[in-house]
């Protein structure tokens, strides 16, 4: 363990792992990681779970979160709130209400991408609620750069907190390509899953596509994804992610809407180029050409198109950069930022 050098005790509310880890969902494996950070830094902290799936229902997620912060608020110096819109609106005002009562101070960091979506198509009482939350905040972090400069007009103070991880040992680049694709994500249409398979059918025999993830839409059946020239694997470990990517050339994710996702920091962190939808959080992420290729939302042809877009003369290249682009989204520096400026308040 490293030597302590955080003085501040810090209180964290986010979502922990549920009992079956195949089902954890990306804001999950990055709290998780944020808290692996902070043991090995010594930070003297407190992590309260507030994933819904680790109890039985909404109402007692709420109670047994609020109980445990309002039981240890007084031994911590500062509390710091991550997740996803609903904890925003939920429970971080009642959180940044009763700290603020006590003395301490708080951070918030948002996980995903289309936060500046909800809350321009939120109601009058819900905008109160996230505006609330934003302005009495003493520092705010947002997973994309255009949601930082978005919300930069509530609280000045707001950061740039990208999705992380830690590159595995034994990862490299990869020189040869074996247009061996993998899709690792939840299967449902808003994943751009059914795009996927349609495309899938109009590649030649040549390809090899395997698809991973928790079903979340019934249809996806393996019976019905092998009707499209591909097979359904299971689901994965965040373990077993990794595997995959090695045993893989390309990811392909063509969502219909995304923050960063974090199969692609994953990715990156193994040196497999990319093929992914031109969202505004990806495109920030992905450069086009160097660390793989977008292609456009919801339209088959161009995912196809970008399948064949992948060589074996271009793909040294696109795996070197992949690798390299990884640096960024290393989790340990980017955590220590986020100390930094807990400890500068």
């Amino acid at each position: 363990m490293s030597e302590k050098v955080y003085q501040k005790k810090i209180m964290l509310i986010g979502p922990k792992y549920a009992a079956d880890l195949k089902e954890a969902g990306g804001v999950t494996v990055l709290f998780e990681q944020l808290l692996e950070d902070m043991r090995e830094l010594g930070v003297d902290h407190l992590a309260i779970n507030s994933n819904k799936n680790c109890y039985r229902n909404i109402a007692e997620t709420f109670f047994i979160v609020m109980k445990e912060f309002l039981t240890n608020l007084r031994r911590y110096d500062h509390v710091s709130i991550h997740g996803t819109a609903n904890h925003y609106i939920m429970i971080a005002p009642f959180v940044i209400f009763f700290a603020k009562m006590f003395g301490k101070s708080v951070s918030l960091r948002k996980f995903a991408g289309n936060f500046n979506d909800i809350y321009e198509k939120s109601g009058p009482v819900k905008q109160g609620l996230i505006r609330y939350v934003l302005k009495n905040a003493d520092l705010s972090f947002f997973e994309t750069k255009y949601l930082v400069e978005y919300f930069k007009k509530f609280n000045p103070y707001t950061f740039w907190f990208p999705n992380v991880r830690r590159r595995p040992e034994g990862m490299a680049p990869k020189s040869d390509f074996n247009r061996r694709f993998v899709y690792i994500s939840h299967l449902k249409d808003e994943k751009g899953t059914q795009e996927l398979l349609e495309a899938c059918q109009k590649l030649d025999d040549s390809f090899d596509v395997k698809i991973y993830g928790p079903v979340h839409e019934a249809k996806y059946t393996p019976e019905y994804v092998a009707q499209y020239n591909t097979s359904y694997e299971g689901s994965l470990t965040p373990k077993e992610v990794v595997e995959k990517l090695q045993e893989s050339d390309v990811l392909v994710l063509p969502s219909h809407r995304e923050g960063y996702p974090g199969i692609v920091i994953e990715a990156y962190s193994a040196g497999r180029p990319v093929l992914v939808t031109n969202l505004p959080a990806i495109a920030e992420i992905v450069e086009d050409g160097e660390t793989g290729f977008l292609v456009e939302p919801k339209d088959v042809e161009s995912l196809v198109e970008g399948f064949y877009k992948f060589s074996v003369e271009n793909y040294p290249r696109l795996s070197q950069n992949a690798y390299n682009a990884f640096e960024q989204f290393d989790s340990l520096p980017q955590t220590k930022k986020f100390l930094e400026k807990i400890e500068a308040l």
